[in-house]
């Protein structure tokens, strides 16, 4: 029961009484506090307040004036007082803070907000309740007696404990934010996107815009704007930096507009989500099929441009050769003759570089990569560079993928060209080392002695030492905004780990860069330890299923997909072919479904099973074998019985699907 002495509408205040001399409605021992308001004078003395403070401080408005906040706070609770003064000191125009209670009690939680305007200083207090799992110690079971607010209480605990396990938990960022772009809420997960604390998040609204990449911050206010008029534009992406370390995080964000019923915006309501790495693959294969499409291109130029420059060589040697040898006429055409072939061993150059193709590796001499892509970069880099080479004299062997190798190195020279603006020297290094090397700023693993180095040395501007450790992350970049996609060293890392090789990096301010590249020593045995190694498989197998329209395709279908494969189903020979070769699909296996009236899979064998013979094929028979030709059951993996039982048709599909 409810004590009949409570103040009226207060159900937290259940032992409040009346305070002899006070005016109706003010209690003794108030708990809670709401809507407290009271106005400061510039030293922090009282010169007003409402009756919901006063009450809470057990005193009459009168009896409140010209009395500190800060210290009537610091006796409500010791640890107030302090940190009240700092925030009034530290505040210019308009702020927010909570109080946190010494104690765990109801009440013993504070908000405050300040307005100053002027010397004046309008403030706000409100109590606020303590944490989820706090209140279900403050407020046990037993303590209430009215079943239906136990219930409802019970219920609103465990809606903000799952909502507060959702925070902390879920990998994405949920948010309330104001329309000031202040955060009412945000995901503790924020601090490590930003570097910035979900607490100074709530306080300050300008973190938001100092977060937003440059290049994307019009582009977002233009979507905020828009969204007012149009809720489905509230869904977009933009990039964040880390505010310590610079790191570039891409965000997907869905936002919800938040009005008042006359159609004022309130605020708005939504998630981002990381999709840093989506969006780095994506961009992946955008540029390797672009890099495939340009390299056939530059293939076919080169190729006839050899030919143009090899009719140019013949012809100007037949001239020559009638010509007298004092004659001026001859020795221009000679000169004619040395620059096209100049010209034609720099289009075989240029050939070389596209040899292989990527995810082919091979045993390379180290020495002579680095020589085929100088004599390109001499040509095609700025002259204020100067290009040098100091490189072993004995040759280095490792074993790389060649093509991905050049293109590390193409845009290691590219940075360094764009850290000497004013021009400098560029060395390519190689350096054989049967001691471990003292390397710092690592990617990768340093690979065990004896190692191959290949060192690229500017004399630009050098890499502040703050920035190091983040120069090989995505999408980092020192360049101006436009000037780089920050992927070049991220890629470079991935090439080092990807080869068990490693990356190092020295450098100074205002005295250059230099990137070391470490190999182990290529012993040949290399390529046959990769062939020897086991094979992953995939523990889910896809495969097509190919048979009649109707209960049988759709019952073996589903019979599969329950079993843990992914299935494709068609009963077009014309579709299974279209599918078959289609990029979007990583096929294992082939199942031909066999029936009386539908012996279409046999037919296909010699076109399906040529064409695709890296495949697992399998005939789900369900007819006569007299009916089905000897030829097509012969070239298949197995024949299985369609009316075997669902374990045994997954145990036969597993033995030939995972056999080594």
């Amino acid at each position: 029961m409810v004590n009949s002495n409570c103040a009226s509408g207060d159900p937290l205040n259940p032992s409040e009484t009346e305070k002899p001399g006070f005016p109706p409605g003010y209690s003794a021992a108030a708990t809670w506090l709401d809507a407290g308001s009271a106005v400061l004078n510039p030293e922090g003395n009282i010169v007003s307040v409402n009756d919901s403070l006063a009450r809470w401080f057990e005193a009459t408005p009168g009896e409140l004036s010209g009395q500190s906040l800060a210290r009537l706070l610091g006796q409500r609770d010791a640890g107030w007082e302090t940190v009240f003064r700092d925030f009034l000191a530290q505040t210019a125009t308009f702020d927010r803070l909570e109080l946190p209670g010494s104690d765990n009690s109801v009440g013993k939680r504070l908000g405050a907000e300040i307005c100053r305007q002027g010397a004046v200083q309008f403030v706000r207090l409100q109590s606020v309740l303590p944490p989820a799992r706090e209140l279900e110690e403050l407020f046990p079971e037993p303590h209430w007696g009215r079943l239906a607010v136990n219930q409802a209480f019970q219920r609103v605990i465990r809606a903000e404990a799952q909502l507060e396990n959702l925070s902390h938990h879920w990998p994405g960022i949920i948010f309330s934010q104001r329309p000031d772009f202040s955060f009412a809420f945000v995901s503790p997960k924020i601090e490590e996107l930003t570097g910035i604390s979900a607490q100074e998040w709530r306080r300050n609204s300008n973190h938001f815009w100092q977060v937003v990449h440059d290049a994307d911050a019009d582009p977002l206010m233009a979507r905020l704007r828009n969204g007012a008029r149009s809720p489905a534009d509230m869904t977009g992406t933009f990039r964040i930096r880390h505010v310590q370390t610079g790191r570039v995080t891409y965000l997907w964000e869905h936002r919800q507009p938040v009005c008042s019923s006359n159609g004022l915006l309130l605020g708005y309501e939504g998630i981002w989500l990381d999709i840093t790495r989506q969006t780095i693959a994506e961009r992946r294969l955008l540029n390797m099929s672009w890099k495939e499409n340009l390299g056939t291109l530059t293939i076919g130029l080169a190729h006839d441009f050899c030919n143009i420059m090899t009719g140019i060589i013949a012809l100007s040697e037949t001239y020559e050769a009638s010509l007298e040898e004092n004659s001026s006429l001859r020795e221009g055409l000679s000169m004619i003759r040395t620059t096209a072939m100049q010209a034609g061993q720099l289009s075989m150059r240029l050939r070389q570089l596209h040899q292989g193709s990527p995810g082919e590796k091979n045993y390379h001499d180290l020495n002579e990569i680095v020589v085929t892509l100088v004599d390109v970069l001499q040509k095609v880099l700025p002259r204020r560079v100067r290009i040098q080479t100091e490189l072993e004299k004995n040759q280095l062997p490792i074993y790389a993928d060649a093509f991905e190798l050049r293109q590390v190195i193409v845009n290691l020279a590219m940075n360094a060209v764009d850290a000497m603006p004013s021009g400098g020297n560029l060395v390519f290094r190689t350096s054989f080392h049967q001691e471990p090397p003292d390397a710092p700023t690592v990617q990768g693993a340093l690979p065990k002695v004896p190692t191959v180095c290949l060192s690229v040395a500017d004399t630009g501007m050098g890499i502040p030492q703050r920035m190091l450790n983040s120069i090989f992350d995505p999408f980092f970049t020192t360049k101006p905004l436009g000037k780089g996609s920050g992927l070049g060293l991220y890629n470079t890392r991935l090439f080092a780990e990807k080869h068990s090789a490693a990356i190092s990096v020295e450098s100074k301010e205002r005295a250059g860069t230099t990137f070391h590249l470490w190999f182990r020593t290529a012993n040949f045995t290399e390529a046959e330890a990769e062939a020897a190694a086991p094979v992953v498989r995939p523990t889910r197998h896809t495969l097509l299923a190919l048979g009649p329209a109707g209960d049988v395709l759709n019952k073996t279908t589903a019979r599969l997909r329950e079993n843990g494969f992914y299935v494709v189903p068609t009963s077009s020979e014309t579709e299974a072919i279209e599918i078959l070769n289609s990029p979007a699909f990583q096929f294992v296996g082939l199942l031909l479904i066999c029936t009386s009236d539908f012996l279409e899979p046999a037919s296909l064998s010699e076109r399906i099973l040529s064409d695709q013979g890296s495949l697992k094929t399998f005939c789900l028979l369900g007819c006569n074998e007299d009916e089905v030709d000897p030829d097509f059951l012969r070239k298949v993996d197995a024949v299985i019985p369609l009316q075997s039982s669902s374990a045994d048709l997954v145990s036969r599909l597993k033995a030939v699907l995972e056999k080594p």
